[in-house]
């Protein structure tokens, strides 16, 4: 315990990005007095950095059906009041988001990011329509809608570049406020009724990378401020962590020019992955975007090696005139851009993008036999004239089937798993309470977004904001209803 609180408030809310925006709306419109820590200069956290969109359940029912699949076929930890109640409030979320702007419009972008699973149909994923343009438009849009709530319509005050270092407990080991850092010097915070941690996840923390998440190296493409501190701030006060190996990640290379690396999707017509001995080891337009990982995380006991991190995009010269290596090229975290090239000749100039007039050249400089990486090309130009991929026994569709590789120069492209973010983190209930390692609820201290998201090995796309809307809100009601325990 502090003996004396440089501030107070009601609900102190640790993180303003998606989450934290809509859990401290919630708390305000609950009468409470809300506070919110950002670590860094700016809000916005993974949701102004990702592309905007949430899940949304059509059919309640057919939608947890689907929920319930993704978690019997990874195998992951299941908790399924919380699904059913994640069900049940995500389908209030466009609703809430009217609320808060009335004449806010939706268009939809997808569904169900497997759909072969019972339930699948019942999953829609929107984004907030408006005039901005660009990678990050719609989430750009959504953060506008949130943040003015916060700022402008009930001025709930922010403390940016304010870092949250650790919890405070009261004697019974209940959450009774927050010591913070500000402008170098700590400070300390009382949360009359509750803290709620939304402080995103861990992908820019190495050590908990390490020893959660399988495969090296691993990039990361979200937010610069997730760097784990809300697990830490969790695990000191006896939380229970849950999905620390749940990731969502896409492909994405890593040069010096950037800290972050820069999104990639693979798999265009003309390309083919193959791996460090130069072997195709994917279906390359099966990948779920979400899903690079476990595309890549084998782990060879023979050369005690990940064979397939890095991997390579190979394509010819006439792919690469056609156009960029992918449709989403460049794009890193918190707004940084790469504008990639029409025809990639600035790349292959940069020396992202290696380049050999033979293929047996190209081999060399990526350290491949080039007998293996010949017969891999053989095998695929084999397969667009057949149009049978024989590999993965599909049907090429009609734009593969002039995709062959055999005009030189020759090119290769490096590839990298790298995190959009990350799910673990302290387990929360369905009141959004963080619990212990025996799910027994730690008094005052609730959470919501990607910190100890529902999400195991198998991640939805548009779950993660769409879990900030619903979880936030329900943080935000339970923190803003709790009485004052501390007199």
């Amino acid at each position: 315990m502090t003996a004396k609180w440089d501030m107070s408030a009601d609900v102190v809310v640790i993180g303003y990005g998606g989450a934290g925006a809509a859990a401290a709306i919630t708390a305000h419109d609950t009468g409470a007095e809300v506070l919110v820590l950002e670590s860094t200069a700016h809000g916005g956290g993974n949701t102004l950095v990702s592309f905007g969109g949430f899940m949304h359940p059509e059919d309640s029912v057919q939608a947890l059906r689907y929920l319930t699949a993704l978690f019997d076929y990874s195998r992951s930890e299941r908790d399924d009041r919380l699904l059913s109640i994640f069900v049940e409030e995500s389908a209030k979320s466009m609703d809430w988001l009217k609320s808060l702007q009335p004449d806010v419009s939706f268009q939809t972008y997808g569904g169900a990011s497997y759909p072969q699973l019972a339930g699948a149909s019942a999953i829609r994923k929107y984004v907030v329509s408006g005039a901005r343009k660009g990678a990050t438009a719609f989430a750009q849009n959504l953060w506008q809608l949130l943040s003015h709530a916060v700022e402008h319509e009930r001025k709930i005050p922010v403390l940016p570049l304010t870092p949250a270092q650790r919890l405070v407990t009261g004697s019974t080991g209940e959450v009774i406020g927050v010591i913070a850092q500000s402008r170098g010097q700590e400070i300390s915070i009382q949360a009359r009724q509750g803290v709620i941690l939304t402080t995103g996840g861990y992908e820019f923390d190495q050590s908990t990378l390490l020893n959660s998440v399988k495969g090296n190296p691993v990039y990361s493409l979200g937010h610069p401020g997730n760097r784990g501190d809300g697990v830490r701030m969790a695990q000191k006060v006896g939380a229970g962590l849950w999905h620390m190996n749940g990731v969502s990640c896409a492909f994405g290379i890593k040069v010096p020019e950037f800290e972050s690396a820069l999104l990639i999707a693979a798999g265009a017509a003309g390309q083919i992955l193959v791996d460090r001995s130069g072997k195709r080891f994917v279906n390359e337009g099966a990948i779920e975007r979400h899903a690079g990982l476990l595309a890549v995380d084998l782990f060879d006991i023979q050369s005690l090696s990940y064979p397939r991190i890095p991997c390579y995009l190979i394509f010819d010269e006439a792919t690469r005139k056609r156009g960029p290596v992918s449709r989403t090229t460049g794009l890193g975290s918190a707004g940084i851009r790469h504008a990639w090239s029409r025809d990639n000749s600035t790349e292959i100039k940069n020396g992202w993008i290696l380049k050999d007039e033979t293929l047996a050249g190209l081999a060399r400089k990526l350290g491949m036999d080039a007998k293996v990486l010949q017969h891999t090309i053989d095998l695929w130009n084999t397969t667009v004239r057949t149009g049978m991929d024989a590999l993965y026994g599909r049907e090429l569709p009609d734009d593969l089937r002039t995709a062959t590789i055999e005009t030189g120069p020759f090119h290769a492209l490096e590839i990298y798993p790298c995190l959009l973010n990350t799910q673990g983190g302290p387990k929360r209930n369905e009141w959004a309470e963080v619990t212990d390692p025996f799910g027994v609820p730690i008094p005052g201290l609730y959470s919501a977004g990607e910190l100890g998201s529902i999400w195991g090995l198998i991640y939805q796309g548009g779950g993660n904001i769409a879990e900030c809307l619903a979880f936030g809100r329900i943080a935000g009601r339970n923190a803003g209803n709790r009485p004052d325990t501390n007199g």
